[in-house]
Parts: C-alpha cells; sequence; structure tokens
C-alpha cells in the first residue's frame, strides 16, 4: 500500500533545540501515514540535538550544516527531498497525530490546490505531544473560502498561515525557496511567493501547536523594519494583483505600509530605541501625512533622543 501513496518529504530545521527536538520528531514520526522522510537539517548546534535527532535511526535523516540560519537549512531540506510533497516542522513544535492522511487526501483530490494548510494553535513551554488533539483522518475537510484560492492581493493586511501546518506540491517549490537575508519574516516572505505563483486553501482543521518561546529573535526588536522590506520587495518584483485578476487599492497598501512603520516605530520607542523609532514614525508619514499619531510620536522621540538606548 505504501507504494501506492505519494511521498511526503518533511523538513525540519534545528538549532540547539535539545529540549523540544524529541518531542517533535515523536509527533512526526508517529504520524500513520507510512510513506513519509523525515529530514532534519542541524544548523549548526552546539547542544545535545544530535544525539536526540540521531536516536530516532533510520526514521530520520540527519544533515548537519555550519550555522547559516532557518532559511538555509529549509532550503537544504528542500534540495535533499524527494516527496510528491513537501511539509515542514520546526525543533520546537509539533503536528497534530494523523494530519498527513487528511492532507494527502485532500490534496490528491484536490488538483487546483497547490497548498493546503490548516488552523495552527499557540502552546506554551509545558505543552507537549501527549496533550495534541489527533485529526480524524476519515472526515473531508471544509475549506475556509475567504481565505483560499488566488490570495496573494490579501496578504499585504496579514497573513493567517503558518508554514508548520502547510503540505506543499514539489512542483510549486521548484520556483519558491527561502530567503536567508531576512532574520524575521522568511515565513512571509514564503507565503507570499507561493500565494502569487498557485492557489491555497486554508483547511478548517487544527494540524500543528506553535511553541511560543520568549528567547526567539521574533520577539525581540531589531532595527530592520523586515516585514515593510518584504512587502516593498513583493510589490516591485510580483505587483499587487493575484492571478484571478483580484488587486489591492493603492489607498489600502498605503494604510498597510503605515500600519508596518507605525507598529515598527512604536515597538522601537518601547524598547527606548528613539533614533531609529524617529524614522519610522517619518516613513509611517509618508504614507498617511494627516495621522496625528505620527507626529504625536515624533516629537516624543525629539524629546527622548538625549536618553536613546538604540545599538550603535
Amino acid at each position: 500500500m505504501t507504494e501506492t501513496l505519494p511521498l511526503v518529504s518533511i523538513i525540519v530545521p534545528v538549532f540547539n533545540g535539545e529540549r523540544h527536538i524529541g518531542q517533535c520528531l515523536t509527533s512526526l514520526v508517529g504520524q500513520r501515514y507510512p510513506n513519509k522522510e523525515i529530514i532534519v537539517v542541524d544548523d549548526g548546534s552546539t547542544d545535545n540535538s544530535a544525539a536526540i535527532v540521531r536516536s530516532f535511526g533510520d526514521r530520520v535523516q540527519y544533515l548537519l550544516q555550519d550555522n547559516a540560519g532557518s532559511a538555509v537549512a529549509r532550503n537544504t531540506g528542500l534540495d535533499h527531498a524527494h516527496g510528491d510533497y513537501i511539509a515542514f516542522n520546526d525543533g520546537d513544535d509539533l503536528w497534530a497525530p494523523n494530519r498527513l492522511h487528511q492532507q494527502v487526501h485532500f490534496m490528491e483530490t484536490h488538483p487546483e490546490y497547490g497548498v493546503a494548510t490548516g488552523r495552527f494553535a499557540h502552546v506554551d513551554e509545558s505543552f507537549s505531544f501527549s496533550d495534541a488533539q489527533a485529526v480524524n483522518e476519515e472526515v473531508q475537510p471544509s475549506v475556509v473560502s475567504s481565505r483560499s484560492g488566488w490570495v496573494y492581493h490579501t496578504l499585504f493586511e496579514t497573513s493567517w498561515y503558518h508554514i508548520i501546518a502547510a503540505l506543499v506540491r514539489k512542483e510549486v517549490l521548484q520556483q519558491v525557496r527561502f530567503n536567508p537575508s531576512y532574520r524575521r519574516g522568511q515565513d512571509y516572505d514564503f507565503w507570499l511567493q507561493l500565494a502569487a505563483t498557485t492557489r491555497i486553501a486554508q483547511l478548517d482543521t487544527l494540524y500543528a501547536y506553535y511553541r511560543k518561546n520568549n528567547l526567539s529573535i521574533s520577539h525581540r526588536p531589531h532595527l530592520r523594519n523586515y516585514r515593510a522590506e518584504i512587502m516593498e520587495n513583493a510589490v516591485k518584483t510580483m505587483g499587487t494583483r493575484s492571478q484571478s485578476g483580484e488587486s489591492i487599492q493603492p489607498t489600502e497598501l498605503d494604510r498597510f505600509f503605515f500600519k508596518v512603520w507605525f507598529e515598527h516605530g512604536y515597538e522601537l520607542f518601547l524598547a527606548k530605541w528613539y533614533k531609529p523609532a524617529l524614522q519610522s514614525f517619518i516613513k509611517a508619514m509618508k504614507y498617511k501625512p494627516m495621522r496625528f499619531d505620527s507626529y504625536k510620536f515624533v516629537m516624543r522621540c525629539l524629546i527622548h533622543l538625549p536618553s536613546d538606548e538604540s545599538p550603535r
């Protein structure tokens, strides 16, 4: 029976993930879908991650690379993947039991979609695989129509998706890769590329558990506004129109750019990084020059400039 089922490649980047990588892999190995390969790409870990991964034996393929970031690690995994479908998980996150059966069946019966993704839940450090809710693989999942189809033009406002809940056709990934120049927002950039390339199906089923980690780089302020950079690059290289012909209006795009620059400025302001915060608020004003709150924070930044604590 295994030979008749499509092969699924599951790519897992890990860096110093000894605390959770064992449970992560348990949730993948335990998937009842039989025709799968699990590829762990170790991004130069210095802890016990390698030994834990190797304890799973031939059920997991282990690759080691010099530390280069999760985007490079995922791309390395893609280069070694043989599957008809590709899925991803991070070393501290978990999959719902039995999800692959349902996702693969959906994709095999809905060739119009290049990606099928599901819901994900935020969990804390104490969450374990035994707490995960199993997917009923016999049930046909419902499609959330408002978040499915050619959705590229909708993703400038927000992205509802998470890469750990997605299943992607291999041929789609001939055109899409993770961009290692983004230390934050790599997944968002990846989803924009996917949405510009293929139809996406959002399924109303819980497929993954995303572990919140307050030490993560995504929770720390950064001088670069990665989301704005990603949006600007998307507009420049892929435009504002989905393949369905639907497009985002210029006034709406200005509103979204104002939002990402203002929020970035506010994040820096709270960190007492007043000089870069000032620059972000000024950029926000470019998109919405009549918004009073931008002027208010510009003045507050100017007042606090002598006590600026931003990195030099």
